[in-house]
């Protein structure tokens, strides 16, 4: 391990090279570097037509992975989710780079089978979606179905079908660490998650490639201790210090360092949201959970109201709260900070999340949704001719028994429409998997059936026809339909508690329920 400037770990990186980068939202992204690259790149012409790689998404709308969006010095982009980007979404959306769009999970997971020299991962995630090589097998644009190797292919193993998501080489590796020791020893010790950092560095370095570490600051030998180091210095080939860590090594886009996203409550009361639709959407989704579930939230309106919901109803504490990131417990922020929370209770990484969610571990998840069809599929891909992708939400969506789709009738787009631009949530596949499916507005709630949406709950006062006189097709009506819960539109909802479920498992709360 040696330290070195950010010209000289630039100029190490290889033009054609395969670069993993670390990071959600801009939680964990080496900033200073991505600069580095972009800035090198406009004076020099290298390092150019890189395959860059990343699994979850990297940026605040306005810096992290948007210093990639200039012709010429990325080839291709093979990533997850670029909805916080518009640069780099327009880029692709304009065939200037080949973009292929992978769930979250099979990335983050497939540095680790890289990393241990397998050749890839098996999966059922991704089947009938557009990720499916027989849809699109990911390649969301012209260049990269003109252009890009077949990173997916379809296995038949037990009469199972499955996912096979290839691994492939990488030449660089970039992440960012809190603390990094003479000797290259990382620690993540002031990050709010921890992410794919030992995984990349694996990877990277098996393939005899580079690996490149920012830090946020040089300690002495041997003051982190052995259990605390995330990455091994041994792994490490270049240590990066950032100049200006207030503005390139941020613990979150709203924060240089808040101890609130690293510690755990004490007793302290949790935040509190004011009431907004947003919020009466989230009251009403939180009423299919039971205690003790262990739920997964989505960016959106889920992010943002299904945790306050939960804590003004004293709620907290009868489930468990997760983000695809790692982290457990708390109360998850919102916007470009999504990803973390307030007060979590336990921070792993982003590959072990997702092998619990992948595993079938989650009782429910709430996700936004960008269009819905007469026959329940889901898009959140691709909206308004951008490239968005599909984040962790294949992951999730498929694995979870629950799946809440959390969204507003009153935006300035149509949700419900006759087909999606975009396969991103397969109805078919849901039902295959024996899940429940549900559909929560402001207006009304339906749920998944086995011929498409069924109407269960209308808001109170509205009438079922001009409800319906809405929506640009016809859906399943069984009068009498109920009425939402009158409490979820007023300024504040009363007590109520969430029923057990009879699975059969031993779960305890704090609250004894």
């Amino acid at each position: 391990m040696r330290t070195a400037s950010i010209r000289e770990a630039v100029a190490a990186i290889p033009d054609g090279a395969t670069v993993a980068v670390d990071g959600f939202t801009l939680m964990g992204v080496a900033e200073a570097l991505y600069e580095g690259i972009e800035a090198s790149f406009r004076q020099t012409g290298h390092p150019r037509d890189l395959v860059i790689v990343h699994a979850a998404g990297q940026s605040n709308r306005k810096v992290g992975f948007e210093h990639f969006a200039v012709e010429g010095l990325a080839k291709r982009i093979v990533g997850s989710h670029w909805g916080l980007m518009p640069r780099m979404s327009a880029f692709l959306g304009q065939g200037l780079a080949e973009a292929v769009c992978l769930p979250q999970g099979q990335l983050s997971t497939l540095y680790r089978s890289i990393a241990a020299g397998r050749p890839g991962n098996l999966s059922r995630i991704g089947l009938g979606t557009f990720v499916d090589p027989r849809i699109e097998g990911g390649k969301v644009n012209q260049p990269a179905r003109d252009h890009a190797p077949d990173y997916v292919a379809i296995e038949r193993i037990d009469g199972q079908e499955l996912m096979f998501y290839r691994s492939f080489k990488i030449d660089v590796g970039i992440f960012r660490a809190s603390s990094v020791d003479q000797d290259g020893n990382c620690s993540h010790e002031d990050e709010a998650v921890t992410l794919d950092a030992l995984a990349i560095a694996q990877a990277a370095h098996n393939a005899n490639g580079i690996v490149i570490c920012q830090a946020k600051k040089l300690v002495s030998r041997g003051s982190i201790p052995p259990r605390q180091v995330t990455v091994p210095g041994a792994l490490v080939d270049l240590v990066v210090p950032a100049p200006d860590p207030e503005r390139q090594h941020r613990q979150t886009d709203g924060t240089f360092f808040d101890p609130v996203y690293v510690s755990a409550a004490s007793g302290a009361e949790l935040p509190r949201a004011p009431f907004s639709t947003r919020l009466a959407i989230g009251r009403r989704a939180i009423r299919f959970l039971h205690q003790g579930d262990i739920v997964n939230i989505g960016t959106g309106i889920p992010g943002d109201s299904v945790g306050p919901a939960l804590a003004e109803a004293g709620l907290s504490d009868a489930i468990t709260l997760t983000v695809e990131s790692g982290v457990y417990g708390g109360v998850p922020a919102g916007g470009v900070d999504f990803g973390i929370t307030a007060h979590p209770t336990a921070i792993i990484s982003h590959a072990s999340q997702f092998d619990f969610y992948n595993g079938g571990g989650l009782d429910a998840t709430f996700m936004g949704a960008g269009q819905i069809d007469q026959f329940g599929n889901v898009n959140v891909s691709r909206l308004g001719g951008r490239v968005i992708g599909a984040g962790g939400f294949i992951d999730i969506t498929q694995s979870a028994r629950l799946v809440c789709f959390c969204f507003s009738l009153e935006g300035r787009n149509e949700k419900f429409v006759q087909q999606v631009d975009h396969l991103t949530f397969s109805a078919d596949q849901a039902r295959k998997n024996k899940q429940t499916v549900l559909y929560v507005t402001e207006q009304a709630v339906f749920k998944l059936s086995d011929s498409g949406l069924e109407l269960l709950e209308i808001a109170p006062g509205l009438e079922l026809d001009a409800l319906l006189r809405q929506l640009p097709f016809r859906v399943q009506v069984r009068p009498p339909v109920a009425r939402m819960p009158v409490d979820v539109f007023q300024p504040s909802v009363k007590p109520f508690y969430l029923p057990a479920r009879a699975t059969g498992k031993i779960r305890e709360t704090s609250q004894g329920r």
